[in-house]
């Protein structure tokens, strides 16, 4: 449908930021992102105040040329050209507000898709944010945010409406709209100046509300053990105390937009009675006739909604955006290697099957040729270090190595290394939704879910059940059993078919039997691919080509 959101959403491109840039800049960055909406739409804007404010002026004329002289045939003519003014002014306010809108909401979009990556996928594996401070950040701050799309469609209209309005009142008499040119600058400035008192409690509202959520997150996540040790009362007390901190700070960032309304609106209202008594001496004097009093009468009128709206839409909108724009750039550049922009070596091609060696201090390399099956068997110790340099090579305390094709994996592009190198955790979350929504990967066929739940051995509970893929597994797979969730998430590692995939005691939760299909079918499932599993059990060992044998410290490998 016409100027209508599709269904899907679209692909954007992310966001990119570096340690150089401030909060104003970003929020400006953001706010002119969506040029092929926002023009069309600040051009539709100028035509709704520009016809809002011709309509005082088509009245004057009106009354002139027509009234005065009982002549009903010009009095019709400028009552169609009224309606058609109307027509305009309707026209632009419905569809440049709709492309504001939708602008707005592709923004969204783009941000939380920016954030999302960032939280998702950070380069070194961990982002140093609470799960409550960073669902604040990527809900409530990403809308303030956005909003500031609007800054480029509705104060472009306002402040061409206010242009128009000097032009005409310059050409009935040209000292009130010299007046009005040279006092709406300054009026505007003021306005802007007495925003920066509630761009600073807006920013310090919004980290404050952020803290409670992460708080109440906490709570929720934690409720058991809280519950264990008997401690509900002082969980409630602090909750208590970071909701009532959050609740001044809101108070507080009322309290300085109120104040900035109150002043701003004021100033206006101050300048546009200015002109109206302005105008009215001169038509006492007899400067200016009664139908040139009526227009800028009405014009003076229709000056006052502009400047109110540019102080709602520019002044507040911008001092929220930018309270909110400095945490979302916080967030961007709170994960660890952003901004940096060294050299990286290209990781290798995901079709490619690199040699991965490992090397732990107290031990010899341990190898992965391309094609490898290959068992490790440690201590809980030693596996838990290897599997944290596999999944964040970057950020190793260097006890641990991990060379790609002799290449140091920190040294890789991390997105590319990603993509090579799988590691699958021992405890891996799953999303809300169906078995299928797990599993569903871009560009993967169904054949290829349908045989990933075949070798991690889900038929019992995904193929051959009532709902099938449709199966609800409820939230991080709360309504799955222990084992049902460990192996739907191996079978979503299967999925992904990477060259390399590294499995962490990827059967403890299962009973023997189910142990025993899963270690049957491990070959077939990962054959003519790179496997790694570091695991204790004799099952899963016994059905690899190579096991290594690492002692707490043994100063080489044992091999069978």
């Amino acid at each position: 449908m016409f100027l209508q959101v599709p269904p899907d959403p679209l692909a954007v491109d992310p966001f990119t930021v570096d340690g150089r840039i401030s909060a104003r800049r970003f929020t400006a960055r953001v706010a002119t992102s969506s040029p092929r909406l926002t023009v069309p739409a600040a051009g539709l804007a100028v035509v709704q105040h520009t016809c809002t404010a011709l309509v005082p002026v088509i009245m004057g004329l009106a009354i002139d040329r027509a009234l005065q002289s009982g002549d009903f045939v010009q009095l019709t003519g400028w009552l169609l050209l009224l309606g058609a003014n109307f027509v305009f002014l309707a026209v632009g306010t419905r569809f440049s507000a709709q492309l504001a809108a939708r602008a707005v909401q592709m923004v969204e979009h783009r941000l939380r898709s920016t954030l999302s990556g960032t939280v998702l996928h950070p380069p070194d594996g961990r982002v140093r944010q609470a799960d409550g401070s960073l669902l604040s950040t990527t809900t409530n701050d990403v809308t303030r945010l956005a909003t500031a799309v609007n800054l480029g469609v509705y104060p472009v209209g306002e402040l061409a409406g206010i242009a128009f309005i000097a032009v005409a009142l310059l050409m009935i008499h040209w000292p009130i709209g010299t007046v009005v040119l040279l006092g709406a600058p300054v009026v505007v400035w003021l306005m802007g100046a007495l925003s920066g008192p509630f761009a600073r409690t807006a920013r310090h509202a919004q980290a404050l509300l952020a803290d409670a959520v992460g708080r109440a997150t906490d709570l929720v996540t934690g409720y058991r053990v809280i519950k264990g040790i008997r401690a509900e009362d002082e969980a409630t007390r602090r909750y208590r105390r970071e909701s009532r901190t959050a609740l001044d700070g809101a108070y507080r960032n009322t309290d300085a937009l109120g104040r900035y309304l109150a002043g701003s609106n004021t100033i206006g209202g101050v300048f546009v009675a200015a002109v109206a008594g302005l105008a009215g001496w001169f038509a006492v004097t007899g400067a200016i006739t009664i139908d040139e009093l009526i227009a800028v009468a009405g014009l003076t009128q229709a000056l006052l909604p502009p400047l109110n709206m540019l102080t709602a839409n520019a002044g507040a909108v911008w001092a929220a955006a930018v309270g909110s724009g400095a945490r979302v750039l916080d967030l961007l550049l709170s994960a660890p290697g952003t901004g940096d922009h060294s050299v990286r070596t290209p990781a290798p091609a995901p079709a490619h099957l690199p040699t991965l060696e490992i090397s732990i201090d107290g031990h010899a390399p341990v190898r992965l040729a391309p094609g490898d099956l290959l068992g490790l068997h440690t201590d809980e110790r030693t596996a838990t270090g290897i599997v944290q340099a596999l999944t964040s090579p970057r950020d190793g305390d260097g006890a641990t190595t991990v060379l790609v094709d002799g290449d140091p994996a920190g040294r890789l592009d991390p997105a590319g290394y990603r993509e090579v190198v799988l590691v699958a955790p021992h405890e891996a979350s799953l999303f809300s939704g169906t078995v299928a929504d797990n599993l569903d990967l871009p560009g993967v066929p169904a054949e290829r879910r349908t045989g990933a739940l075949w070798a991690a051995a889900c038929e019992d509970f995904t193929l051959g059940a009532d709902h099938g893929l449709s199966t609800e597994v409820g939230e991080n797979g709360n309504r799955l059993s222990g084992g049902q969730r460990q192996r739907l998430a191996l079978a979503r590692a299967y999925t992904r078919d990477p060259a390399v995939l590294v499995l962490h005691e990827p059967a403890t939760a299962v009973d023997s039997v189910t142990g025993t299909a899963i270690a049957q079918r491990l070959r077939a499932a990962r054959a003519g691919r790179s496997t790694l599993v570091i695991t204790t059990s004799p099952v899963l060992l016994e059905g690899c080509d190579r096991v290594v044998e690492l002692g707490r410290r043994s100063s080489t490998p044992g091999l069978r």
